[in-house]
């Protein structure tokens, strides 16, 4: 039951190496990085102390992701984009509780070659620390060159920090390193006379303006929405305090509206993605209380109430034809646009590669140019929540990586584990298992015999989390013989009481309606052999 167990691989006594773009030391890293990168030294690092996370909370400001311009390449759905320009690993320490852990940096974006990276651009999501052990992050204080070739944009952020003295000699220096090192990757024709002397900025939110204003959003309504982020972060931290909080939202009351509520649910949504569950838990409860309080989040409620009654008339016999005839008639009502962004956001997993080809299909097909409109902003909308994920998951899985590469050295792996125990799930167990197949393929068994322990160590963490009820439940299905079976009944007979047996139907409910039928099987044997010793 334990999230990403049955993905664990079997043991074929080879090996692995340590996840791309990371090593046991940094001392021993690779001295000579490939020709067309440079360095971290060369870029993120101009002073030569590492770079030290802020201790500030991250920025709240993540303004919703700018769809990409047609024609533009887009990764397969499910697949993982190729970076022109990865990011690089840094050590970073955290100010408030002392962690040390490592952030991905990016030195260049090509929003041309890389038009899913604009979403977290935008959104303030990039070379931004956030701790794993307590939350406290911000934004780092390094260079990035961004290249936006449809409006031809090559700019570069360069840390006011960093353009003094000697600094400042090194900052120009990797800036004309950065320039070239895109160039190089750019094939001929592509190179532009503007790319010569790309503009600088020393105030990154000057430089974020300038790339909203491509997308049509001005400063004045940048500024707004941070008014309102930081009142998203204020109402946080007073969300049991129902007299303060009361205040707060009189002070602020001017800034609650529709937006302010789309601006809420995708920093709950950034903060799940992030394993930050004490601060989305924060945000759920100031969330639900809003709905119920203020004039805006009614009538959030009132369309959210229509849209979960249109998601429950869907079943899993409804085809995409008919999905996608409930969304073009939900156009056509009231507050059609709100309620359609809504049902796409609710429906995301069903809203897959064939779904869009039936829309490209509807769109060759017909001559109505409402229902052009609506299905071309469909697909962009989809398209655009598809880059926005796939952002956030790489952004995960390189956190994910960190975190391994710091158990990988600590000395006692379970204590260290337990440090990042809000993101031990089934994705971090799904890294350990495909590290651990690509050692077997290589043939490195000391460290494939060191991973495996650390993905025993993770189990084991897990279950320590767990209540007691799915302690026991987990052992009943992980039992390797039916004589272990009733061994663990007749030792914890007081805990299979009615409630308990009503649980273990509602799991394998669920199990089986995710495709797990074997393990859903087993919880139907288990219950119906408990049920027998009532």
């Amino acid at each position: 039951l334990l999230p990403g167990q049955d993905k664990q691989p079997k043991s074929e006594g080879s090996g692995i190496e340590l996840p791309k773009g990371y090593s046991s030391r940094r001392d021993k890293q690779e001295k000579t990085p490939p020709a067309e990168t440079p360095t971290e030294s060369q870029t993120a690092t101009t002073p030569t102390e590492e770079p030290q996370a802020p201790a500030t909370p991250p920025p709240a400001t993540t303004p919703p992701a700018a769809p990409s311009p047609a024609g533009q390449r887009r990764p397969a759905r499910g697949q993982q984009p190729e970076l022109l320009f990865p990011p690089s690993g840094a050590q970073v320490q955290c100010p408030s509780c002392g962690t040390p852990y490592t952030v991905p940096i990016f030195s260049i974006i090509d929003l041309g070659a890389n038009p899913e990276l604009k979403g977290a651009l935008l959104g303030g999501q990039i070379n931004v620390a956030s701790c794993p052990n307590c939350g406290v992050g911000g934004p780092l204080n390094v260079p990035l060159l961004v290249h936006e070739p449809s409006h031809q944009f090559l700019g570069v952020f360069a840390p006011p920090s960093q353009q003094k003295g000697q600094d400042h000699m090194r900052m120009q220096k990797a800036i004309g390193d950065l320039t070239q090192t895109l160039m190089r990757k750019l094939p001929t024709e592509e190179r532009k006379g503007y790319m010569l002397q790309p503009k600088q900025f020393m105030d990154w939110q000057g430089f974020v303006e300038q790339l909203w204003g491509f997308e049509g959003v001005t400063p004045e309504m940048l500024r707004r929405q941070r008014s309102q982020s930081e009142l998203v972060q204020r109402l946080a931290t007073l969300a049991n305090d129902p007299k303060a909080l009361e205040m707060a939202l009189e002070r602020g009351k001017d800034l609650v509206d529709r937006d302010f509520f789309a601006l809420l649910d995708r920093m709950l949504m950034m903060f799940s993605q992030q394993g930050q569950q004490q601060g989305a838990q924060a945000l759920a409860q100031l969330r639900n209380r809003l709905l119920e309080t203020t004039d805006a989040g009614k009538e959030v409620k009132r369309i959210q109430d229509k849209i979960r009654e249109i998601a429950g008339g869907l079943t899993r016999e409804t085809t995409r034809e008919q999905l996608l005839d409930t969304v073009l008639n939900a156009w056509q009502g009231e507050d059609g646009e709100d309620v359609v962004n809504g049902l796409i956001s609710a429906l995301i997993p069903m809203l897959d590669y064939q779904f869009l080809m039936l829309v490209s299909e509807r769109l060759e097909a017909t001559t109505d140019e409402s229902t052009r409109t609506h299905l071309e902003t469909l697909r962009e909308t989809i398209l655009a929540i598809q880059e926005q994920q796939t952002a956030a998951q790489q952004q995960m899985a390189q956190q994910m990586q960190a975190v391994l590469q710091e158990v990988l050295q600590a000395p006692d792996m379970k204590a260290k584990l337990r440090e990042f125990a809000e993101i031990l799930d089934e994705s971090f167990l799904s890294l350990l298992a495909a590290n651990i197949q690509q050692a077997q393929r290589n043939g490195s068994t000391a460290a494939a015999k060191r991973l495996q322990q650390v993905y025993e160590a993770a189990l084991s963490v897990l279950r320590e989390q767990m209540p007691d009820e799915m302690r026991l439940l987990n052992e009943l299905v992980s039992a390797p013989d039916k004589a272990t079976v009733n061994q663990l009944m007749r030792d914890n007979r007081d805990k299979l009481t009615p409630e308990f047996i009503s649980a273990m139907q509602s799991i394998e409910e669920e199990l089986r309606a995710g495709g797990r039928k074997e393990v859903a099987d087993r919880i139907k044997s288990l219950r119906g052999q408990i049920a027998l010793m009532a």
